[in-house]
């Protein structure tokens, strides 16, 4: 579990966020590919008037991180490092005041190995806290996967509760906004140790899992509540001739202990994807329902459209998220970035929130590093204790992975 966030505000935080990025600019620009002009050229042609580069001379960098890979060794066929860093700042303007501040939002390195003929699969991810100290500061994932079938698997571990094909189980490092909806986020879920069984069957996907609610830094004491679940897929893309089209469904159940640490906030939650994708588009809706004697039942949903301006290079996303709740205090304003406002009250606490997102992504090598930036306007209103709110964050940062 990660530690509270610690946001810097102004006036002084302008300038560490700075001071970070001109470190972390400093640290890519010998790498980028102009750095590399001319040195793919053949001694046999001329040399051009304006040297390029081939453009794996800058990817073929990540190539670096895979330490070993042999097909033919019947035990270890790759070993591979894993790490990530994501970096942002955010400007807060709001009725209920303003806030700025830069946080490193997740820095995680890792390894990924495959085994006896790739049937078995190893992760293991950590995680340092938002100022680095100390460098270890728990486990993200850690988990073996057998894989006996392409159509079969079973992963035993730290892993993803599987909820939310998409809001969640999709990875940061690909998703094109900065934070996750608002209504994921509100339903409490977070990694825990557990068992998931999935496959597929034709043009269908299942899976299904159970979890210990009691986790901790590392693994939990497994002294909690249990969690299990099921959920079922359909990919119609060859029907309906795009790249990709797949709808699912998923439910997650929790039986409670006062030991839980997670999953401890709702009893059932449901949850409904559509991800759509072809050629430049893509466009992405999910909802979500929580519901339970522990809290307010509440509902939400959002729609994620983007669009390729620059195929491969930049791309456009936007994003509509709507939340709903039974009592006038059951749905929870975000907590990046909405919550730091300095003259919030009730805790941002209402009974409907609504929220949207417009921002760039430029891939300089795909998801593994590019820059974002986006500005979200969001209003929650029927807070019981004047938790309303109503303001718009702009943010910028930066995603790095391999």
């Amino acid at each position: 579990m990660r530690q509270p966030i610690q946001i810097m505000k102004s006036p002084n935080s302008p300038r560490h966020a700075g001071a970070r990025v001109l470190s972390l600019l400093t640290l890519l620009l010998p790498w980028t590919p102009t750095a590399f002009a001319g040195s793919t050229v053949s001694a046999k042609a001329p040399a051009p008037a304006a040297p390029t580069v081939e453009e794996s001379s800058w990817t073929d960098l990540w190539d670096l991180a895979t330490l070993y890979k042999n097909d033919r060794n019947p035990f270890i066929q790759e070993f591979k490092l894993r790490g990530r860093y994501q970096g942002q700042y955010h400007w807060l303007d709001s009725d209920q005041g303003n806030a700025d501040g830069w946080e490193n939002r997740r820095s995680r390195f890792g390894f990924d190995a495959k085994l006896f003929d790739k049937k078995i699969e190893l992760r293991l991810d950590a995680e340092s806290n938002d100022e680095f100290d100390p460098i270890y500061d728990g486990l993200v994932d850690a988990y073996i996967k057998w894989k006996p079938a392409d159509s079969f698997s079973l992963t035993v571990g730290r892993q993803k509760p599987q909820i939310g094909a998409y809001d969640w189980l999709e990875s940061t490092n690909s998703q094109p906004t900065f934070e996750r909806s608002q209504i994921f986020n509100q339903l409490r879920v977070d990694r825990v140790t557990g068992a998931v069984a999935a496959g597929t069957v034709e043009h269908f996907t299942w899976q299904a899992g159970v979890y210990a609610n009691d986790v901790d830094r590392e693994f939990g004491q497994l002294e909690g509540g249990l969690s299990y679940g099921a959920g079922i897929g359909y990919q119609f893309g060859e029907l309906t001739g795009l790249k990709k089209a797949d709808l699912r469904l998923d439910w997650l159940h929790s039986d409670h202990e006062a030991e839980d640490t997670v999953l401890d906030r709702y009893d059932d939650l449901l949850s409904a994807t559509l991800y759509l994708q072809d050629g430049r588009w893509s466009l992405v809706t999910e909802a979500f329902h929580g519901s339970g004697d522990n809290a307010s039942d509440v509902f939400g949903f959002f729609v994620q459209p983007s669009y390729d301006l620059i195929e491969k290079k930049l791309q456009l996303v936007a994003r509509y998220t709507f939340s709903t709740g039974d009592a006038p205090d059951s749905v929870i304003a975000q907590s990046r970035y909405e919550r730091t406002a300095p003259e919030l009250t009730g805790g941002g606490r209402g009974d409907q929130y609504q929220a949207g997102y417009l921002g760039l992504q430029y891939f300089l090598n795909g998801d593994k590093l590019k820059l974002l930036a986006g500005v979200e306007y969001a209003k929650l209103e029927g807070g019981g204790n004047g938790g309303d709110f109503d303001g718009v964050t702009a943010l910028t940062g930066i995603r790095f992975s391999f």
